[in-house]
């Protein structure tokens, strides 16, 4: 889906056209990691919760899930407009009451990025239960963060200490008492080892 952000400046106006992917439990999308689309439809399959993610995406480059949102996305996902016209036709389904609203959490890496936004449906019905309902949102978000974090993550490479084995010598027991030990330990033969 294509939105477009007017800029005005007195000398031009510029025109920045925005691409969002919307993923959902049933819905994936190629921009999107699909880890996400997996992460939803656990939640939605063990909780019945029907959460929806939303993320600004660049057409026709290679996916990047750790993509950082724009000022402008940022503005589009987390105002009520996007909730309503985007995302609320994936709550629209028969036989299910019309939300009144919506939850929205960012999703944050851990390097403090904010790549998109959970959606979960807001209903009248609920307002007993929303602290409950928006933790919820809350954890799915940290989930889907710690996801994209452990595939973009590069491979942690062990410090290099210049060490490559150690070699540990192993005494042979004597069959004497230990205070006549620690004399002849000088001259006991000895076994090496070597561990890697």
């Amino acid at each position: 889906m294509n939105f477009f952000d007017f800029e005005h400046n007195p000398a031009s106006l510029q025109v920045d056209e925005l691409d969002f992917a919307v993923v959902t439990a049933r819905q994936r999308d190629r921009h999107v990691d699909p880890a996400i689309a997996d992460v939803l439809r656990v939640i939605h399959d063990k909780m019945g919760m029907h959460f929806v993610f939303a993320s600004e995406v660049v057409v026709g480059a290679e996916p990047d899930p750790a993509r950082e949102l724009s000022d402008a996305a940022q503005w589009y996902l987390f105002g009520s407009a996007f909730c309503r016209d985007m995302v609320m036709p994936h709550w629209m389904l028969p036989d299910t009451p019309v939300p009144t609203g919506c939850f929205t959490v960012p999703v944050v890496l851990a390097d403090g990025g904010v790549v998109g936004a959970v959606y979960a449906p807001r209903f009248a019905a609920d307002a007993g239960r929303e602290q409950h309902l928006l933790r919820q949102v809350e954890l799915s978000s940290q989930l889907i963060a710690r996801r994209i974090d452990e595939r973009t993550r590069p491979a942690a490479v062990p410090p290099a200490s210049g060490v490559t084995a150690t070699i540990t010598p192993f005494v042979e027991a004597q069959p004497q008492p230990a205070a006549a030990f620690a004399p002849q330990f000088q001259d006991a033969p000895r076994t090496w080892a070597l561990a890697a």
